[in-house]
């Protein structure tokens, strides 16, 4: 393969257009990625930044749904005991239990996501 600029051997090719790049032309970026210019430099460092915060996004919503499961689960599991006391009926005492059970569950299903590191 050929660089684009210089029509001589290339090394690799940008990591954001894709064009081949010569050792003359070609340079790393702050991602220690090969580019071939300080437009694609820049356009990569700005493309890893929104890439971390759709992460850091990513886990405070986990976490904000994991206190929510909690919160659903402890109130179900509160509805199971009061329909046990108050209303001796079996089907609402194994529907308020199971659902309280299934929130308890998905809470540590998103906490766990929540506190996952970075790869």
């Amino acid at each position: 393969m050929k660089c684009a600029a210089h029509q001589t051997e290339a090394v690799g090719v940008c990591a954001w257009c894709g064009r081949a790049v010569c050792t003359a032309c070609g340079s790393s970026s702050t991602s220690r990625r090969l580019v071939c210019s300080d437009d694609c430099a820049t356009a990569l460092a700005q493309e890893a930044r929104a890439m971390d915060l759709i992460l850091r996004k990513s886990r405070q919503t986990a976490s904000a749904s994991a206190i929510y499961s909690f919160l659903c689960g402890a109130l179900s599991a509160g509805g199971a005991v009061g329909a046990w006391r108050y209303l001796p009926e079996p089907f609402l005492i194994w529907f308020c239990a199971g659902c309280s059970a299934v929130f308890i569950v998905s809470g540590v299903w998103f906490a766990v996501i929540a506190r996952k590191s970075d790869g």
